[in-house]
Order: C-alpha cells, then structure tokens, then sequence
C-alpha cells in the first residue's frame, strides 16, 4: 500500500514537471506567430506568462484526469470556459493585432490539448502490448 502511494506521488509529481516544461514549450511556439506582439490587456508581461503557465498547467491536468476518467467529450468544456473568458479580451483588440491574437490562442489550446491525449494515447498502446 505505501509503495503503490510512492508510486501515484511520484507519477503526479512527473506530470506535474512534464506539463510545466511542456508549457513553456508552447510558450516559446506562440512567441514566435504573427508579426505584431500581443499581451493581455491588463497586467504586466511577467504576470501574464505566470498566469498563463498556471492555468496552462491545471487545463493539461483536467484534461489527462477526463481522458483517464474516459470521459474525453468533457473536454470540450476547457475549451469553452477558456474560448468564454478571453472573448472579452480579444474582442477589443485592434482588427490586425486581433486576428494574430486569436491563431495564437487557438494554436495555444491545440497545443495544450493535444498533450494529453498524446500522453494518453502512448500510455494505451504502451500497455496493450
């Protein structure tokens, strides 16, 4: 019983790091889209990355406990919280900074979807055979 505790530590511990340097990854990716820079409204850069990483890393972590959980179309509920909280925010943008601003947060989200159901996917195969 304490081995098999180790083991789930250990495990969430490692998702926990993967995801966190998997999100500076996509961090680095979206720096490099569109000509013009685009930051959040209100806050300061440093507070933005912050805030981006943290909730980067708890939407990877929803998203692997639906997939293992089974209930993948639950996912789409991410989607919508995140698409319902920066409409706002993107909305007001200027026409030419707002269309580099809305690839970058729908190539953000494929990004950090797609990472789960990768882990997800080679973690099936892994123990089919």
């Amino acid at each position: 019983m304490k081995q098999e505790l180790i083991d789930t530590a250990f495990k969430v511990v490692g998702w926990l790091v993967v995801s966190y340097l998997y999100g500076v990854m996509i961090s680095f990716i979206l720096s490099k889209i569109g000509q013009k820079k685009w930051q959040p409204v209100a806050g300061k850069k440093a507070d933005s990355f912050i805030h981006g990483q943290l909730i980067g890393n708890i939407e990877r972590t929803f998203a692997m406990l639906l997939i293992s959980l089974g209930n993948v179309g639950a996912m789409s509920m991410i989607v919508a919280i995140k698409g319902f909280a920066r409409w706002g925010e993107l909305s007001k943008l200027d026409n030419d900074v707002q269309s580099i601003a809305i690839d970058k947060f729908i190539i953000g989200n494929l990004l950090s979807l797609g990472f789960p159901v990768l882990i997800a996917t080679i973690w099936f195969f892994a123990n089919k055979f």
